[in-house]
Protein backbone atom coordinates (compact mmCIF):
# COMPACT_ATOMS: atom_id res chain seq x y z
CA UNK A 1 0.00 0.00 0.00
CA UNK A 2 1.08 3.37 -0.91
CA UNK A 3 1.78 5.99 1.55
CA UNK A 4 1.79 9.23 0.24
CA UNK A 5 3.76 11.03 3.38
CA UNK A 6 4.14 14.95 4.27
CA UNK A 7 7.53 16.28 3.82
CA UNK A 8 9.60 14.86 7.02
CA UNK A 9 9.45 17.98 8.98
CA UNK A 10 8.96 18.64 12.77
CA UNK A 11 5.85 21.23 11.88
CA UNK A 12 3.92 18.63 10.23
CA UNK A 13 4.67 16.19 12.78
CA UNK A 14 3.15 18.77 15.40
CA UNK A 15 0.68 19.58 13.45
CA UNK A 16 -0.50 15.65 13.01
CA UNK A 17 -0.57 15.30 17.00
CA UNK A 18 -2.24 18.95 17.47
CA UNK A 19 -4.97 17.38 15.25
CA UNK A 20 -5.39 14.02 16.78
CA UNK A 21 -5.49 15.72 20.43
CA UNK A 22 -8.52 17.55 18.95
CA UNK A 23 -9.90 14.81 17.23
CA UNK A 24 -9.93 13.22 20.60
CA UNK A 25 -11.13 15.90 23.11
CA UNK A 26 -14.28 16.86 20.71
CA UNK A 27 -15.05 13.22 20.09
CA UNK A 28 -18.75 12.36 20.52
CA UNK A 29 -18.16 11.20 24.33
CA UNK A 30 -16.41 13.46 25.85
CA UNK A 31 -17.82 16.16 28.41
CA UNK A 32 -16.82 19.00 26.20
CA UNK A 33 -19.19 17.69 23.25
CA UNK A 34 -21.49 17.33 25.14
CA UNK A 35 -21.98 19.84 27.86
CA UNK A 36 -19.22 22.30 27.49
CA UNK A 37 -18.57 23.37 23.91
CA UNK A 38 -21.93 21.20 23.30
CA UNK A 39 -22.50 18.67 20.53
CA UNK A 40 -22.84 21.30 17.14
CA UNK A 41 -19.76 23.48 18.04
CA UNK A 42 -17.66 20.09 18.70
CA UNK A 43 -18.82 18.45 15.61
CA UNK A 44 -17.87 21.71 13.48
CA UNK A 45 -14.55 21.14 14.84
CA UNK A 46 -14.44 18.06 13.44
CA UNK A 47 -15.75 18.41 10.15
CA UNK A 48 -13.71 21.58 10.04
CA UNK A 49 -10.19 19.92 11.22
CA UNK A 50 -10.90 17.32 8.65
CA UNK A 51 -11.48 19.44 5.87
CA UNK A 52 -7.99 21.69 6.52
CA UNK A 53 -6.47 18.43 6.99
CA UNK A 54 -7.71 16.96 3.76
CA UNK A 55 -6.93 20.83 2.18
CA UNK A 56 -3.45 20.43 3.28
CA UNK A 57 -2.95 17.08 2.07
CA UNK A 58 -3.84 17.31 -1.91
CA UNK A 59 -1.80 20.74 -1.82
CA UNK A 60 1.04 19.18 -0.82
CA UNK A 61 0.18 15.83 -3.43
CA UNK A 62 -1.04 18.14 -6.04
CA UNK A 63 1.26 16.37 -8.24
CA UNK A 64 -0.15 12.93 -7.21
CA UNK A 65 -4.08 13.45 -7.64
CA UNK A 66 -4.77 11.17 -9.93
CA UNK A 67 -2.97 8.23 -8.65
CA UNK A 68 -4.89 9.17 -4.98
CA UNK A 69 -8.51 9.06 -6.59
CA UNK A 70 -7.56 5.96 -8.65
CA UNK A 71 -6.24 4.35 -5.19
CA UNK A 72 -8.02 0.76 -4.02
CA UNK A 73 -8.82 3.19 -0.53
CA UNK A 74 -11.09 4.98 -2.64
CA UNK A 75 -13.19 1.91 -3.36
CA UNK A 76 -13.06 1.41 0.23
CA UNK A 77 -14.65 4.49 1.09
CA UNK A 78 -17.41 3.62 -2.03
CA UNK A 79 -18.08 0.93 -0.54
CA UNK A 80 -18.33 1.82 2.98
CA UNK A 81 -20.40 4.66 1.85
CA UNK A 82 -22.60 1.70 0.22
CA UNK A 83 -23.06 0.05 3.63
CA UNK A 84 -24.03 2.66 5.31
CA UNK A 85 -26.62 4.85 3.33
CA UNK A 86 -28.14 1.62 1.78
CA UNK A 87 -30.04 0.65 4.65
CA UNK A 88 -31.23 4.70 4.92
CA UNK A 89 -32.47 4.79 1.70
CA UNK A 90 -34.17 1.57 1.77
CA UNK A 91 -35.72 1.79 5.36
CA UNK A 92 -36.32 6.10 5.09
CA UNK A 93 -35.07 6.54 8.07
CA UNK A 94 -33.57 10.17 7.62
CA UNK A 95 -31.06 10.45 10.38
CA UNK A 96 -27.73 12.43 10.38
CA UNK A 97 -26.29 9.40 12.33
CA UNK A 98 -25.49 7.79 8.96
CA UNK A 99 -23.72 10.31 8.29
CA UNK A 100 -22.38 10.95 11.05
CA UNK A 101 -20.92 7.23 11.38
CA UNK A 102 -19.87 7.05 7.55
CA UNK A 103 -17.15 10.25 8.07
CA UNK A 104 -15.76 8.30 10.79
CA UNK A 105 -14.98 5.45 8.47
CA UNK A 106 -13.88 7.84 5.89
CA UNK A 107 -11.97 9.88 7.85
CA UNK A 108 -9.74 6.43 9.14
CA UNK A 109 -9.60 5.31 5.52
CA UNK A 110 -8.49 8.92 4.56
CA UNK A 111 -5.26 9.33 7.25
CA UNK A 112 -3.96 5.62 5.92
CA UNK A 113 -2.86 7.68 2.62
CA UNK A 114 0.11 9.67 4.71
CA UNK A 115 -0.18 8.05 7.99
CA UNK A 116 0.42 4.56 9.22
CA UNK A 117 -1.81 2.59 12.05
CA UNK A 118 1.36 2.26 13.80
CA UNK A 119 2.33 5.98 13.87
CA UNK A 120 -1.71 6.64 14.54
CA UNK A 121 -1.12 4.40 17.38
CA UNK A 122 2.02 5.56 18.94
CA UNK A 123 0.26 9.12 18.71
CA UNK A 124 -3.12 8.39 20.48
CA UNK A 125 -0.91 6.49 23.17
CA UNK A 126 1.49 9.07 23.91
CA UNK A 127 -1.42 11.62 23.94
CA UNK A 128 -3.52 9.07 26.07
CA UNK A 129 -1.00 8.79 28.62
CA UNK A 130 -0.56 12.40 29.37
CA UNK A 131 -3.95 13.03 29.38
CA UNK A 132 -4.34 10.13 31.99
CA UNK A 133 -1.60 11.51 34.51
CA UNK A 134 -3.23 14.41 34.54
CA UNK A 135 -6.51 13.12 35.09
CA UNK A 136 -5.16 11.32 38.30
CA UNK A 137 -3.31 14.11 39.19
CA UNK A 138 -6.63 16.24 38.96
CA UNK A 139 -9.12 13.80 40.32
CA UNK A 140 -6.93 13.04 43.52
CA UNK A 141 -4.78 16.27 44.15
CA UNK A 142 -5.74 19.40 42.16
CA UNK A 143 -9.40 19.08 43.40
CA UNK A 144 -7.92 19.75 47.11
CA UNK A 145 -7.20 23.79 46.32
CA UNK A 146 -10.92 24.26 44.73
CA UNK A 147 -12.44 22.21 47.74
CA UNK A 148 -9.96 24.49 49.65
CA UNK A 149 -11.51 27.73 48.27
CA UNK A 150 -7.56 28.25 47.37
CA UNK A 151 -8.24 28.25 43.44
CA UNK A 152 -11.30 29.23 41.58
CA UNK A 153 -12.39 26.50 38.80
CA UNK A 154 -14.92 26.75 36.67
CA UNK A 155 -17.56 24.49 37.69
CA UNK A 156 -20.82 22.80 35.96
CA UNK A 157 -23.50 20.48 35.83
CA UNK A 158 -23.98 17.82 33.57
CA UNK A 159 -28.05 17.15 34.83
CA UNK A 160 -27.01 14.78 37.80
CA UNK A 161 -23.38 15.78 38.91
CA UNK A 162 -21.35 18.81 39.38
CA UNK A 163 -17.90 18.69 38.27
CA UNK A 164 -14.53 21.32 38.51
CA UNK A 165 -13.81 21.79 35.06
CA UNK A 166 -9.99 21.60 34.89
CA UNK A 167 -9.90 21.41 30.98
CA UNK A 168 -7.64 18.43 30.48
CA UNK A 169 -9.81 16.84 32.67
CA UNK A 170 -13.10 16.93 34.77
CA UNK A 171 -13.75 16.10 38.13
CA UNK A 172 -17.15 15.25 40.22
CA UNK A 173 -17.33 17.36 43.24
CA UNK A 174 -19.36 15.24 45.98
CA UNK A 175 -20.85 12.57 44.15
CA UNK A 176 -18.35 9.89 43.33
CA UNK A 177 -16.12 11.96 43.58
CA UNK A 178 -13.24 9.56 43.52
CA UNK A 179 -14.00 8.05 40.47
CA UNK A 180 -11.81 9.60 36.93
CA UNK A 181 -13.68 10.32 34.02
CA UNK A 182 -10.64 11.94 32.68
CA UNK A 183 -12.15 13.87 29.71
CA UNK A 184 -15.30 11.37 28.96
CA UNK A 185 -18.90 11.76 29.76
CA UNK A 186 -17.91 8.88 32.40
CA UNK A 187 -15.70 6.06 33.84
CA UNK A 188 -17.08 3.19 31.81
CA UNK A 189 -16.84 5.44 28.97
CA UNK A 190 -13.34 6.50 29.84
CA UNK A 191 -12.08 2.59 30.21
CA UNK A 192 -13.11 1.80 26.36
CA UNK A 193 -10.13 4.37 25.43
CA UNK A 194 -7.80 3.03 28.24
CA UNK A 195 -8.29 -0.30 27.38
CA UNK A 196 -7.81 0.84 23.69
CA UNK A 197 -4.62 2.49 25.02
CA UNK A 198 -3.48 -0.80 26.97
CA UNK A 199 -4.35 -2.64 23.71
CA UNK A 200 -2.24 -0.54 20.91
CA UNK A 201 0.72 0.09 23.20
CA UNK A 202 1.52 -3.87 23.65
CA UNK A 203 0.47 -4.50 20.11
CA UNK A 204 0.61 -1.73 17.91
CA UNK A 205 2.43 1.12 18.99
CA UNK A 206 7.24 0.61 18.77
CA UNK A 207 9.15 1.85 21.27
CA UNK A 208 12.96 2.19 21.07
CA UNK A 209 13.39 1.49 24.87
CA UNK A 210 11.51 -0.90 26.85
CA UNK A 211 11.10 1.31 29.46
CA UNK A 212 8.49 3.68 27.79
CA UNK A 213 6.44 0.77 27.00
CA UNK A 214 6.19 0.00 30.50
CA UNK A 215 5.93 3.97 31.55
CA UNK A 216 3.01 3.85 29.41
CA UNK A 217 1.41 0.76 30.56
CA UNK A 218 1.97 2.02 34.59
CA UNK A 219 0.32 5.02 33.75
CA UNK A 220 -3.04 3.71 31.83
CA UNK A 221 -3.23 0.73 34.09
CA UNK A 222 -3.32 2.81 37.45
CA UNK A 223 -5.69 5.12 35.58
CA UNK A 224 -7.56 2.45 34.87
CA UNK A 225 -7.81 1.40 38.60
CA UNK A 226 -8.94 4.66 39.61
CA UNK A 227 -11.72 4.83 37.48
CA UNK A 228 -13.28 1.88 39.56
CA UNK A 229 -15.12 0.64 36.26
CA UNK A 230 -16.13 -2.99 36.90
CA UNK A 231 -15.85 -4.06 33.34
CA UNK A 232 -12.85 -2.27 32.75
CA UNK A 233 -11.09 -3.42 35.87
CA UNK A 234 -12.03 -7.34 34.88
CA UNK A 235 -10.77 -6.30 30.82
CA UNK A 236 -7.52 -4.62 32.24
CA UNK A 237 -7.13 -8.39 34.21
CA UNK A 238 -8.31 -10.38 31.63
CA UNK A 239 -5.75 -8.20 29.24
CA UNK A 240 -2.60 -8.40 31.32
CA UNK A 241 -3.04 -11.99 32.04
CA UNK A 242 -3.32 -12.27 28.40
CA UNK A 243 0.17 -10.43 27.60
CA UNK A 244 1.82 -12.58 30.25
CA UNK A 245 0.63 -15.89 28.16
CA UNK A 246 1.17 -14.14 24.71
CA UNK A 247 4.07 -11.93 24.89
CA UNK A 248 5.91 -14.74 27.30
CA UNK A 249 6.29 -12.39 29.79
CA UNK A 250 6.29 -15.23 32.74
CA UNK A 251 10.12 -16.18 31.58
CA UNK A 252 11.33 -13.09 32.64
CA UNK A 253 12.12 -13.32 36.16
CA UNK A 254 12.23 -9.32 36.79
CA UNK A 255 8.37 -9.32 34.95
CA UNK A 256 7.18 -12.27 37.19
CA UNK A 257 8.75 -10.49 40.49
CA UNK A 258 7.07 -7.04 39.12
CA UNK A 259 3.84 -9.06 39.17
CA UNK A 260 4.07 -10.42 42.55
CA UNK A 261 4.65 -6.66 43.74
CA UNK A 262 1.68 -5.42 41.73
CA UNK A 263 -0.39 -7.93 43.00
CA UNK A 264 0.77 -7.77 46.70
CA UNK A 265 0.53 -3.76 46.52
CA UNK A 266 -3.10 -4.25 45.25
CA UNK A 267 -4.36 -6.48 48.26
CA UNK A 268 -2.70 -4.37 50.69
CA UNK A 269 -4.50 -1.32 48.90
CA UNK A 270 -7.98 -3.24 49.22
CA UNK A 271 -7.22 -4.31 52.69
CA UNK A 272 -6.38 -0.80 54.24
CA UNK A 273 -9.61 0.50 52.14
CA UNK A 274 -11.62 -2.18 53.60
CA UNK A 275 -10.53 -1.79 57.04
CA UNK A 276 -10.43 1.92 57.29
CA UNK A 277 -13.95 2.31 55.41
CA UNK A 278 -11.39 5.68 53.98
CA UNK A 279 -13.18 7.72 51.23
CA UNK A 280 -12.22 4.86 48.40
CA UNK A 281 -14.37 2.81 50.41
CA UNK A 282 -17.87 3.06 48.64
CA UNK A 283 -15.96 3.11 45.31
CA UNK A 284 -14.94 -0.22 46.10
CA UNK A 285 -18.18 -1.42 47.31
CA UNK A 286 -19.68 -0.14 43.92
CA UNK A 287 -16.84 -2.28 41.91
CA UNK A 288 -17.81 -5.89 43.72
CA UNK A 289 -21.51 -4.65 44.32
CA UNK A 290 -21.88 -5.11 40.97
CA UNK A 291 -21.53 -8.96 40.82
CA UNK A 292 -24.39 -9.09 43.52
CA UNK A 293 -27.06 -6.15 42.18
CA UNK A 294 -27.81 -7.82 38.93
CA UNK A 295 -29.57 -4.42 37.46
CA UNK A 296 -26.39 -3.73 35.70
CA UNK A 297 -25.97 -6.85 34.22
CA UNK A 298 -29.41 -7.55 33.49
CA UNK A 299 -30.03 -3.86 31.78
CA UNK A 300 -27.25 -5.02 29.25
CA UNK A 301 -28.61 -8.10 28.61
CA UNK A 302 -31.61 -6.76 28.11
CA UNK A 303 -30.14 -4.92 25.44
CA UNK A 304 -28.45 -7.86 23.79
CA UNK A 305 -31.94 -9.48 23.18
CA UNK A 306 -33.51 -6.34 22.35
CA UNK A 307 -30.98 -5.60 19.72
CA UNK A 308 -31.18 -9.25 18.55
CA UNK A 309 -34.70 -9.81 18.32
CA UNK A 310 -34.30 -6.45 15.76
CA UNK A 311 -31.66 -8.29 13.51
CA UNK A 312 -33.73 -11.37 13.45
CA UNK A 313 -36.90 -9.18 11.58
CA UNK A 314 -34.69 -7.07 9.76
CA UNK A 315 -31.62 -9.34 9.07
CA UNK A 316 -30.56 -7.80 5.54
CA UNK A 317 -30.44 -3.66 6.74
CA UNK A 318 -32.01 -3.75 10.00
CA UNK A 319 -34.25 -1.65 11.87
CA UNK A 320 -34.64 2.07 11.90
CA UNK A 321 -31.81 3.69 14.24
CA UNK A 322 -34.58 6.13 16.54
CA UNK A 323 -36.10 2.27 17.26
CA UNK A 324 -33.07 0.24 17.94
CA UNK A 325 -31.19 2.76 20.40
CA UNK A 326 -34.61 3.45 22.40
CA UNK A 327 -35.79 -0.12 22.03
CA UNK A 328 -34.49 -0.46 25.66
CA UNK A 329 -33.81 1.97 28.62
CA UNK A 330 -30.33 1.35 28.47
CA UNK A 331 -29.00 0.04 24.47
CA UNK A 332 -25.16 -0.41 25.04
CA UNK A 333 -24.18 -3.32 23.38
CA UNK A 334 -22.22 -1.21 20.45
CA UNK A 335 -21.29 -4.40 18.41
CA UNK A 336 -25.47 -5.87 18.26
CA UNK A 337 -26.15 -2.49 17.89
CA UNK A 338 -24.48 -2.16 14.57
CA UNK A 339 -26.48 -5.60 12.99
CA UNK A 340 -29.67 -4.46 14.81
CA UNK A 341 -29.64 -1.04 12.69
CA UNK A 342 -27.29 -1.97 10.05
CA UNK A 343 -28.17 -5.89 8.80
CA UNK A 344 -25.82 -8.32 8.93
CA UNK A 345 -23.07 -7.13 5.98
CA UNK A 346 -22.74 -3.70 7.71
CA UNK A 347 -22.62 -5.40 11.33
CA UNK A 348 -20.07 -7.90 10.44
CA UNK A 349 -18.07 -5.69 8.45
CA UNK A 350 -17.70 -3.59 11.61
CA UNK A 351 -16.38 -6.87 13.34
CA UNK A 352 -13.76 -8.10 10.54
CA UNK A 353 -12.67 -4.63 11.38
CA UNK A 354 -11.67 -4.96 14.58
CA UNK A 355 -10.52 -8.45 13.75
CA UNK A 356 -8.15 -7.47 11.16
CA UNK A 357 -6.52 -5.06 14.20
CA UNK A 358 -5.92 -7.99 16.66
CA UNK A 359 -5.61 -11.07 14.50
CA UNK A 360 -2.14 -12.24 14.25
CA UNK A 361 -1.33 -15.59 12.03
CA UNK A 362 1.12 -16.20 14.36
CA UNK A 363 -1.38 -17.06 17.10
CA UNK A 364 -3.21 -20.01 17.36
CA UNK A 365 -6.93 -19.46 16.77
CA UNK A 366 -7.80 -19.60 20.97
CA UNK A 367 -5.43 -16.95 21.35
CA UNK A 368 -6.87 -14.53 18.82
CA UNK A 369 -10.38 -15.61 19.68
CA UNK A 370 -9.68 -14.37 23.51
CA UNK A 371 -8.11 -11.03 22.61
CA UNK A 372 -11.13 -10.10 20.68
CA UNK A 373 -13.33 -10.91 22.97
CA UNK A 374 -11.52 -9.15 25.90
CA UNK A 375 -11.69 -5.94 23.12
CA UNK A 376 -15.36 -6.37 22.60
CA UNK A 377 -16.24 -6.47 26.13
CA UNK A 378 -14.72 -2.85 26.13
CA UNK A 379 -16.84 -1.86 23.58
CA UNK A 380 -20.01 -3.85 24.62
CA UNK A 381 -20.74 -2.40 27.59
CA UNK A 382 -21.37 1.19 26.22
CA UNK A 383 -22.97 2.76 23.33
CA UNK A 384 -20.03 4.21 21.27
CA UNK A 385 -20.76 3.75 17.38
CA UNK A 386 -20.89 7.05 16.99
CA UNK A 387 -17.16 7.94 17.95
CA UNK A 388 -14.43 8.20 15.92
CA UNK A 389 -12.28 6.21 18.14
CA UNK A 390 -14.85 3.26 17.86
CA UNK A 391 -13.72 2.94 13.82
CA UNK A 392 -10.02 4.78 14.27
CA UNK A 393 -7.52 1.86 14.30
CA UNK A 394 -9.75 -1.13 13.46
CA UNK A 395 -10.83 0.95 9.56
CA UNK A 396 -7.67 1.52 9.99
CA UNK A 397 -6.04 -1.91 9.60
CA UNK A 398 -8.91 -3.37 7.48
CA UNK A 399 -7.28 -1.02 5.02
CA UNK A 400 -3.58 -1.27 5.50
CA UNK A 401 -4.32 -5.21 6.10
CA UNK A 402 -7.04 -5.96 4.69
CA UNK A 403 -6.79 -4.67 1.15
CA UNK A 404 -3.07 -5.59 0.20
CA UNK A 405 -4.51 -9.50 0.93
CA UNK A 406 -7.69 -8.40 -1.75
CA UNK A 407 -5.07 -7.58 -4.19
CA UNK A 408 -2.53 -10.77 -3.39
CA UNK A 409 -5.50 -12.96 -4.33
CA UNK A 410 -6.65 -11.40 -7.32
CA UNK A 411 -2.66 -11.27 -8.49
CA UNK A 412 -2.66 -15.17 -7.47
CA UNK A 413 -5.60 -15.61 -9.57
Amino acid sequence: MKRYSFPDKKVYQVLFVLFLFCMLMTSRDTMFCLHLLGFYRTQLVVVLLLAAVGILFLWVQRKNLREIFTDGRMWLILGAAVLMLLPMLVKRDWQLMYFSILLNICAAIFLTYFVSLEQTAKCYVVILTGLSAFSVLATYFLRILPDRGLLPVPVFDNGRVDFYNFFLSIVPIDYVKNRNFGIFREPGVHQFFLLLGLFLNNYTAQWKKSWQLWTVNAVLGFTMLSTFATGGLIEMGLLVIFLFWDKKWYRDKRARYAAYGVILALCVAVAVILIQKNSLYYELIGVFGKFKDSDSGSSRLDSIYMDLQFFLHHPIFGERLSTVLHGVADNTSSTMIQYAAFGAVTGSLHVAAWGFLAWDRKRNILGNLLLLLILFMSFNTQNLIWDLFFWLFPVMALAERGLPLLSERRRKK
